[in-house]
């Protein structure tokens, strides 16, 4: 199936279209065209795939993350943490400062091995725990706002937790699982949160009891600060029982719901003991998850279920399309440009994963000197977020080749970095497509396998470029 919407970014250098159409070719310049080869290699890829459940005591100093910890899940393939934040010793009394150092040693821990995590706050481990009450909530919440704010850059997603045991928003004893008091402490998640991460929530109704509305998030209303568009979801009962232990009211208009909504918003969670059914098999779990958009799953719980599609043979699918899988399909490139001409360029690409990017991430071309090493940067106007599952996406692109550049031959990359600065560098947070022979470990660069003749252009052979997007020389230290 191709992709039928167009985004046109014409003045910016790029189009997207639907495949069938050709891009306007230069008639002088050579062009060359890639076949490219998918990779069935399972690897990692940040904010997605199954991850580690794990928790600490916030202000205890207890269980924080180690770095041998994390290294070892990198070296299993796993990029992805959750992570409980227990604040069972400030029931009733404000956060401490040892309580915000350690969520802050956490995330630099985090930060440090390469990872993001899933977070959630919550006041018990156990049914018969107490929760605390709404107004200590929101008090945690103000003093939380700065640390949630400095670490947003290695925060996946946040849960909406605090609300009874395990900050499932259902044992509580205070009360507080009603319609308003869930709003207030949603309200002021989002409200803590930076506008750029999202928060998600245990059912669908409480998404449309929230936003007062029973229609799923469109594409127009999508990546917005809109409160609407800032709420995903997370089953920690998956494939369990016929609801999934009350996750969905209505089972198929609930699935129809997020099979729409979960294309803009995350959605991820955990199996459990099953009740009433048999245990999901491989087939049916791979089947559910492709319907609903999963991004994430928990890797340990529930074990008897998860070992079920090992024993199935469906593991390593589901290993490989949990959230986003990015396959370049074909390029068709100019090979010989000359300083202030253009370079076109027309990439396909086809996400074969279960869902789609939830976090804002650039898009980078990039060219790279084979002598010098000098790098030249593209930032192109594409939403890579708009690559669904399933769809084939054309990427035309018309960028200007800088009037000083060195004549020369450059080799070509895409970068998907990370959008925060802190961790743009890091090649631990960069996309690896799904290629053969694409994948540069130590920058993060997905190679083109195209060389980019650069030439003299004594002759004006080639049309001056009138466009405002151009490669821009990189310093040495990037």
């Amino acid at each position: 199936m191709k992709t039928n919407f167009l985004i046109s970014l014409i003045a910016g250098g790029i189009l997207l279209t639907a495949c069938a159409s050709k891009p306007v070719k230069n008639t002088v310049q050579k062009r060359e065209t890639i076949e490219y080869k998918a990779n069935d290699d399972k690897f990692p890829n940040p904010e997605r795939g199954f991850y580690k459940s794990s928790n600490c005591n916030l202000g205890t100093g207890a269980g924080l993350l180690t770095e041998s910890t994390l290294s070892a899940y990198r070296q299993n393939n796993i990029s992805l943490l959750f992570r409980y934040f227990y604040l069972k010793n400030f029931r009733n009394d404000p956060l401490s400062q040892k309580a915000l150092d350690d969520f802050d040693k956490d995330m630099a821990t985090i930060r440090k091995a390469g990872m993001k995590c899933i977070v959630r706050f919550a006041y018990s481990s156990d049914i018969d725990e107490p929760d605390a009450p709404l107004n200590t909530i929101l008090q945690h919440l103000d003093q939380l706002k700065p640390c949630l704010q400095k670490n947003a850059d290695v925060i996946a997603v946040m849960q909406a937790g605090f609300i009874g045991s395990w900050g499932e928003w259902y044992y509580t004893t205070h009360g507080l699982n009603t319609s308003g008091n869930r709003y207030t402490v949603l309200n002021k998640i989002l409200e803590a949160l930076p506008e750029n991460r999202m928060v998600q929530v245990r059912t669908p109704e409480y998404k449309k009891e929230f936003v007062q509305r029973a229609t799923p998030l469109k594409e127009e209303e999508a990546f917005s600060a809109r409160n609407i568009a800032r709420i995903g979801h997370h089953n920690d009962c998956f494939l369990a029982s016929a609801t999934d232990y009350g996750t969905y009211q209505d089972i198929e208009a609930d699935k129809n719901y997020l099979n729409k909504d979960c294309l803009y918003v995350p959605i991820g969670g955990e199996t459990c003991p099953p009740n009433g059914i048999a245990p999901a098999d491989g087939l049916k779990a791979y089947n559910e998850m492709r319907r609903l958009r999963f991004s994430f799953l928990n890797e340990d719980y529930y074990r008897n279920v998860n070992n079920l599609w090992i024993e199935n043979g469906y593991m390593d699918q589901i290993i490989k399309e949990l959230g986003y899988r990015f396959q370049l399909i074909s390029g068709e490139y100019t090979t010989d440009v000359y300083p202030a001409s253009a370079f076109t360029a027309r990439m396909v690409l086809k996400n074969v994963g279960f869902a789609s990017l939830y976090n804002e991430r650039p898009v980078e071309l990039i060219l790279k000197n084979t002598d010098s090493h000098e790098l030249y940067k593209a930032t192109l106007e594409i939403e890579p977020r708009l690559w669904k599952p399933g769809i084939e996406t054309c990427i035309d692109v018309n960028i200007g080749i800088p009037a000083q550049i060195a004549t020369g031959e450059y080799a070509l990359y895409l970068n998907l970095p990370d959008k925060a600065e802190t961790l743009q560098a890091n090649p631990d947070y960069a996309i690896r497509f799904a290629n053969e022979n694409v994948w540069e470990a130590q920058t993060g660069y997905n190679n083109l396998q195209v060389t980019i003749h650069v030439q003299s252009n004594n002759n004006n052979q080639a049309t001056p470029y009138p466009g405002r997007l151009y490669f821009e020389k990189q310093s040495s230290d990037e």
